[in-house]
């Protein structure tokens, strides 16, 4: 599919945002919560980053406008669950970040928010992942991979956020989800390339015992919305230097470097988000749409 720039950031830093938000509710219900400021800025860091991914998603919409209506879709639409899950999430964050700024008087409460704010956090994940998984006519998307990946990612790539905020207060935990999530990222890879070229022409038509089939003549004359969108072609060579690329940056290197513990969190992260970029926009470049059996390609 065409990897378009504004769904690539969506799902990189609300992944971020959320993950991060996640290590904080952690924290607070394990008892081991951050000073009152770092609670704030990494909850202030995280709505930021949340804020971002969604407002940049609504780029990739044809009426940008009409973008409210998907809330009302939400017994059909994984789509619409995450808008509400999302908005849900506000919540939480705008409360913890309050109360250890302003000190409101709601102490009590804080536990009860902070299980509210680390569940919606994984469900709205969830949900995002579902939008992506729940589509039978992608195969590379159809599968329990993504759904494994989206959380992983958001918690390893959180937790590197979190690092910077923190210091380097369970930086092995974060280490050790990078390795987890460099390991789910190659396993995903090799059922993408295992079950590539799976459908064909042929079965589509539900011919295979008759030999190639091939188009008599175009469609049309030219490219419609889905050749441009669910016709992206990846040539191997670039497949192959932004893989690397994406598990270099988005993984082995922010584990190497906070595992040696480099004095530069920031740079980590800048590194972390660059790798999640990377991956991100293979995400998308790989998905191939069974549609394109009918226009260019003889298996998908």
């Amino acid at each position: 599919m065409h990897p378009a720039l504004s769904v690539i950031i969506f799902t990189t830093v609300s992944g971020m945002g959320y993950g991060l938000f996640i290590w904080l509710t952690a924290n607070i219900l394990l008892g081991t919560p951050l000073a009152d400021d770092d609670v704030v800025i990494g909850s202030v860091m995280a709505f930021i980053l949340v804020a971002t991914g969604l407002v940049s998603s609504t780029v990739h919409l044809g009426h940008p406008e009409r973008a409210w209506r998907a809330f009302s879709q939400w017994r059909t639409s994984w789509l619409s669950r995450e808008g509400i899950m999302s908005i849900f999430c506000f919540g939480p964050m705008v409360f913890i970040a309050g109360q250890y700024y302003f000190d409101l008087g709601f102490e009590n409460f804080v536990n009860l928010v902070a299980v509210l704010g680390l569940i919606s956090s994984v469900l709205t994940i969830y949900t995002t992942s579902m939008i992506y998984a729940s589509l039978k006519a992608i195969p590379a998307w159809h599968n329990n991979w993504v759904i494994l990946g989206y959380q992983i990612y958001a918690l390893s790539s959180g937790g590197v956020a979190y690092i910077v905020v923190a210091g380097w207060q369970h930086h092995m935990i974060v280490v050790y989800l990078l390795i987890a999530a460099l390991i789910v990222k190659i396993a995903t890879w090799i059922n993408i390339d295992r079950h590539r070229g799976q459908y064909t022409r042929e079965s589509a038509l539900g011919l295979t015992d008759f030999g190639k089939a091939t188009p008599f003549e175009p469609a049309h004359s030219q490219k419609n919305y889905l050749q441009r969108e669910m016709g992206y072609e990846l040539a191997p060579g670039r497949r192959a230097i932004m893989r690397w690329f994406a598990l270099g940056c988005g993984f082995i290197i922010p584990a190497l470097l906070l595992y040696i513990g480099l004095p530069a969190a920031s740079l980590i992260l800048l590194i972390c988000f660059v790798g999640m970029m990377a991956e991100r926009w293979l995400f998308f470049a790989e998905a191939e749409h069974v549609v394109r059996l009918y226009y260019d390609k003889d298996t998908v």
